[in-house]
């Protein structure tokens, strides 16, 4: 019985790390409203036109940090999911992982300024699909490099975890980021071979997109592996075991040196059946 067990619409996100310090409220326009099929799965992602590092550095001019956050310290991590129109623009914005009111309006501040993005095609043809965004707000990035304060959503599965990486310096983003030592495509088929569907969770049909992060240290290896958006606590579950039974990658390095670096990587659970009917007792 075959069935799609999941699908990595991009390969793995990394956090931003902010740390400005000013703050200024901006009116937000109202998005226009589109219309027409979103594709799940392009054969090209949508991406911001210059790369990673542009769109950082997108981030950083436009921050704006929210005085009352920065006297309370508050930091945290949000993550809103959109659609990248097929002119670039971006719509529907969605909050998936929320930290507190002000950074979250914050993010949606900064999303909504960036300039038109480079869209997505299918078949050559420009098309409309989703991505999104994870930015880290913290407000000195060598105090606590990885902060857990989510006050809204805490995560709910953790494997692997190493006290002394957490406590140590690690970064969101560097010069070389880390990276699968097999290359995206085949991280995927590892996932997809090692993913065992949970029973109950097919019986009833669920289906959705689970967000992890995880740390990849100085010598390559994973720990600290996070459900920061889930699903099911099954699928939860299951989605940590796998990432759990990743080999070495290869570290990332800031300035020359490796270092740990927190990595984000969302995995899409999709049943291409009908769901198994419910067992019944029989009296």
């Amino acid at each position: 019985m075959s069935f799609k067990t999941f699908l990595l619409s991009m390969s793995f996100l990394y956090l931003i790390s902010i740390s400005v310090f000013a703050s200024e409220n901006t009116q937000n326009q109202p998005p226009p409203v589109y219309s027409g099929k979103i594709i799940e799965d392009p054969d090209i992602p949508p991406i911001y036109t210059g790369g990673p590092a542009e769109m950082h550095r997108f981030i950083s001019n436009t921050l704006r940090y929210p005085s009352d956050a920065v006297e309370q310290d508050i930091q945290g991590l949000v993550v809103y999911t959109f659609v990248v129109e097929t002119d670039g623009t971006l719509s529907n914005f969605d909050l998936i992982h929320r930290a507190d009111p002000s950074l979250d309006a914050e993010a949606l501040r900064i999303l909504q300024a960036m300039p038109p993005w480079r869209p997505a095609k299918l078949n050559d043809q420009i098309v409309r699909s989703k991505s999104y965004v994870p930015m880290y707000f913290r407000l000195n990035k060598n105090a606590r490099a990885v902060a857990r304060a989510n006050t809204a959503t805490p995560a709910s599965t953790y494997a692997k975890t190493d006290a002394e990486i957490a406590n140590s310096q690690v970064f969101s983003i560097v010069d070389k980021m880390p990276q699968y030592p097999h290359g995206e495509r085949e991280l995927a088929g590892f996932i997809a071979h090692q993913i065992r569907y949970p029973k109950e969770a097919r019986q009833q049909g669920i289906e959705g997109r689970i967000l992890c992060s995880f740390i990849v240290a100085a010598d390559g290896s994973i720990s600290n592996i996070e459900v920061v958006q889930g699903l099911n606590p099954q699928l939860d579950n299951e989605a940590v075991r796998v990432l759990s039974l990743m080999s070495k990658w290869i570290p990332g390095e800031n300035n020359g040196e490796k270092v740990n670096v927190k990595c984000l990587l969302p995995i899409d659970f999709t049943i291409d059946e009908e769901p198994i009917p419910a067992l019944s007792l029989k009296e």
